[in-house]
């Protein structure tokens, strides 16, 4: 488990760009200024409790929503022709699509993640199948994909048992 953490934090560190490291320091920026700020109006409490609070959401959401707008558009990906079949004689499910580089900057790596879900019967029970799919998998491709240019994807998810009505959902992360 530990291992997995290791190389979760390895991967992300890897992903980060100029633009992310400018976000961060910008938002740590905008947080010791804010929280100064309250220091200073530390005679108005209530102003600057509302400082104070205002600067932990700045440090924690600034950096996550400055990472999630860059990499939106830097690496942006759109996946089409999807294909999934179940085989008859294996316990085995096949996807196959196509995937395209929508973004600003050649890609070196993707991976392409794909999740089974129980298909739902209402809106509430859509959102809690998809927090818990029943079965994932996963492959990463390493090879150069550059700016508009589309590459085709197979995945198999195997053994799959599962023989009511389900959902797939497939997603693609690029670097």
């Amino acid at each position: 488990m530990t291992q997995r953490i290791k190389s979760t934090l390895i991967d992300f560190a890897d992903s980060l760009h100029t633009y992310d490291y400018v976000f961060f320091a910008a938002f740590g920026a905008l947080y010791l200024l804010i929280l100064l700020l309250a220091i200073v109006l530390r005679k108005r409490v209530s102003l600057s409790l509302f400082l104070v609070l205002l600067s932990f959401v700045v440090i924690i959401a600034g950096p996550i929503f400055g990472y999630q707008y860059t990499h939106g558009k830097l690496y942006k990906t759109e996946i089409s022709d999807l294909v999934v079949k179940k085989l008859e004689y294996s316990e085995a499910l096949v996807i196959k699509g196509k995937l395209q580089n929508l973004g600003q900057l050649a890609f070196k790596k993707c991976t392409v993640t794909a999740n089974a879900c129980k298909a739902a019967t209402n809106f509430f029970e859509e959102i809690r199948f998809s927090l818990k799919p029943f079965q994932h998998t996963s492959t990463v491709y390493e090879k150069e994909l550059p700016i508009n240019e589309t590459f085709e994807f197979k995945l198999i998810m195997e053994p799959f048992t599962y023989s009511n009505e389900y959902n797939i959902s497939v997603k693609a992360d690029c670097l």
